[in-house]
């Protein structure tokens, strides 16, 4: 391959990485939006499905914890979750609150149901989508 049909390629696949990455994010605004949550609310709240630590949410979504904790007091301020202590006291779990675990299982059917991914791909396609994902992440 010459250097201009790798630099296009190159390109080709940066711009639809982006562009599939927007797209999620649009279905997760569309998705919190009726539940009048933020998607940053909904990011966190969609990995709550058990109390987590504040810093492994931070890594799972792969963003600085003082960003984390802007979220956590917003969903606090909102209801739908509360901090608790860890088993360590120096480690703060977040937790959905009974309203949380609610506005959670509407976002989780409203998430799926509303995924471009999920309408545009079938089964193996979603699987083999994973996969590549998976592998040019774990390479990175």
């Amino acid at each position: 391959m010459t250097e201009p049909d790798a630099l296009q390629e190159t390109r080709e696949l940066a711009m639809l990485t982006h562009r599939a990455a927007a797209l999620a994010g649009a279905d997760l605004t569309r998705a919190a939006q009726p539940m009048g949550i933020t998607p940053s609310m909904a990011r966190v709240l969609l990995l709550l499905d058990e109390p987590m630590p504040m810093r492994r949410i931070a890594e799972r979504l792969l963003v600085d914890a003082s960003y984390v904790t802007g979220v956590a007091d917003e969903l606090e301020a909102r209801g739908v979750a509360e901090r608790t202590a860890g088993p360590d006291r120096r480690v703060k779990l977040l937790a959905p609150t009974p309203a949380g675990v609610e506005i959670r299982a509407r976002l989780v059917g409203a998430v799926t149901s509303e995924s471009t991914a999920m309408r545009a791909l079938d089964a193996a396609e979603r699987a083999q989508l994973r996969s590549l994902l998976a592998k040019l992440v774990d390479g990175a």
